[in-house]
């Protein structure tokens, strides 16, 4: 499943904002999952929600690791709670996985009530 994820799922935009970040999205070597870098705003968020959707057609949940995202805006945020909530309403044991989720974001998570989503685990930021 991850080789055929590695030949089509590379997605790499510019930003609107001109900014020299670019949002960076690829699968994991280490699991079922993807890797995102750079920021996650309106500009990005159809991009987010066409590799969520690649990702949650599989047999199994899935990781996302957030450890090189920069910025995440509340609909970006949303977008990956709700495909945690799809991945749970669809039977089975499936949990989507949020890896080293930076501070603020887990601050955000925990002030909307979304870290206690049914079918989201969310892991702390790994350190070093």
């Amino acid at each position: 499943m991850v080789a055929v994820l590695i030949g089509r799922l590379v997605i790499t935009f510019l930003p609107v904002t001109g900014a020299n970040e670019l949002l960076r999205i690829t699968p994991l070597a280490d699991r079922a999952g993807l890797r995102i870098e750079g920021e996650l705003d309106c500009s990005t968020l159809p991009a987010l929600r066409a590799a969520l959707a690649t990702m949650a057609n599989g047999d199994v949940g899935f990781c996302v690791d957030l450890s090189r995202v920069a910025f995440i805006d509340t609909g970006c945020l949303r977008i990956l709670v709700s495909a945690a909530t799809s991945l749970h309403e669809s039977g089975g044991d499936k949990v989507l996985t949020l890896r080293s989720v930076p501070p603020q974001m887990r601050r955000l998570l925990e002030l909307t009530g979304w870290h206690r989503t049914l079918g989201l685990h969310v892991q702390h930021r790994r350190s070093g």
